[in-house]
């Protein structure tokens, strides 16, 4: 008796499992990306749909949807079917662009099914040569002795570059004048040349720049030093706590995917990201691998939109 008892309740079990995800996957899955290719994003998606392939014999595309600071791809998964065959890869101004506009076309906590943060780009502090500070409290000190005449450059309004330095602004209780730039390549030459003083970015575009002693770096925007960067400390070790800016970077899927393919997809993106190559690739371009729970995932996006909400009021930033 006890068996069949046993039988029949395995059976409901799996009857209770929706087919799709019991089938899961059976087809294509598209991996969404908000950028143009050749980025950390657009490495970490091809990584991605290269590992499901190996491990499913489904196929796995990139497509690339750029335009808007990622609203155009933000809001194009918010809208796809929810079975887990369309996912995307969540930059950290995920959870900041909707604080930027009235009308933003998605939210981050209601609209996506979190699966896993796969890797961070770790974020660094840097000026010039010519600016004479060499520590975080020096910049800090000159910064106050000449409010509102010192600068930084961001990548544009809204972004990890933009608010980053607002963190900083507010953890430091300093006015500098924010200047921005349409990318990277349009910003660095700049800051080279002294012409604005600041700049906290991604450490995969400003490492050979420090290496070559081009630009100082002053501190680590994260919660450790970074390994390329041993000596730089972090922002809270040079005396400016909260500072953590990051640009983490997961997958998601649009809300109401089923949970047990969720959990499929997040599994298969810890074994990927488990590999040696793995590690090796992301480290080529200067990231780290991370890898959470789903649910851990959930909280990361839940904490950095309250977090970054704080910091667009707190400056007063308008939104459009």
């Amino acid at each position: 008796m006890r068996k069949l008892l046993a039988a029949c309740a395995i059976a409901t079990l799996a009857f209770s499992v929706p087919a799709s995800a019991q089938d899961f996957p059976s087809k294509l899955i598209r991996i969404i990306v908000p950028f143009t290719p050749g980025g950390s994003n657009d490495v970490l998606a091809r990584e991605l749909a290269t590992g499901f392939q190996a491990r499913w014999k489904e196929s796995a595309v990139v497509e690339n949807k750029p335009g808007g600071g990622g609203t155009i791809a933000y809001a194009f998964l918010a809208k796809a079917p929810p079975d887990g065959y369309t996912l995307m890869v969540a930059p950290a101004s995920f959870t900041m662009v909707p604080h930027l506009s009235k009308n933003p076309g998605f939210n981050p906590l209601t609209d996506y099914a979190p699966i896993n943060l796969v890797i961070d780009v770790p974020f660094v502090m840097v000026v010039p040569p010519d600016v004479k500070a060499q520590t975080v409290q020096e910049f800090v000190a000159l910064a106050k002795a000449s409010p509102g005449k010192l600068s930084y450059a961001s990548v544009g309004v809204g972004t990890p570059q933009h608010l980053g330095a607002e963190l900083f602004k507010m953890q430091a209780g300093v006015d500098l004048i924010h200047v921005p730039y349409r990318g990277a390549t349009a910003a660095i030459p700049d800051l080279l040349a002294g012409r604005v003083q600041m700049f906290i970015g991604a450490i995969n575009s400003l490492l050979p720049l420090i290496k070559e002693g081009k630009l100082r770096a002053l501190a680590s925007a994260g919660s450790r030093r970074i390994a390329s960067l041993p000596d730089v400390p972090t922002f809270a070790e040079a005396g400016v706590p909260g500072v953590d800016v990051g640009s983490g970077v997961g997958v998601v899927a649009p809300a109401g995917t089923p949970d047990a393919v969720v959990q499929t997809l997040n599994r298969a993106i810890n074994e990927i990201a488990a590999t040696p190559g793995f590690h090796q690739r992301m480290a080529a371009i200067g990231v780290d691998v991370v890898g959470t729970t789903a649910a851990e995932y959930g909280k990361i996006i839940r904490d950095d939109y309250e977090k970054w909400g704080k910091v667009v009021k707190a400056a007063g930033i308008k939104a459009d």
